[in-house]
């Protein structure tokens, strides 16, 4: 599947979106972002299985995911919701130690 930030028109506009994301988290954070492109992140929380992908809800906060960060140096992935990590507050954090399965978007 190619690359797309939900809600966005235009190739160039769903760029835009992913570097703010980016940007906000970093700042926020301290982050610095990998330039990989996940679209499906599968992870245990509290003994729970949860999923993420871009364009559809998530179970843990049953909002839409709107893009899936990696930050190496820390080891953690970031599930962005419009209310966990786009709009306001921190992201879904998933450290890799808990991560049963990544996907990449196509051509990443």
């Amino acid at each position: 599947m190619k690359f797309f930030i939900p809600g966005a028109d235009s190739p160039e506009s769903e760029q835009k979106v992913y570097e703010a994301i980016k940007l906000h988290l970093g700042e926020g954070l301290g982050a610095n972002f990998s330039d990989r492109r996940i679209r499906i992140l599968q992870w245990r929380h509290d003994g729970k299985r949860y999923e993420a992908e871009v364009g559809k809800i998530t179970p843990f906060n049953n909002e839409l995911v709107i893009a899936i960060l990696y930050d190496p140096a820390r080891k953690l992935y970031h599930v962005c919701t419009h209310n966990r990590g786009v709009a306001r507050d921190t992201s879904i954090l998933a450290g890799e130690w808990s991560v049963m399965g990544v996907i990449d978007f196509d051509g990443e």
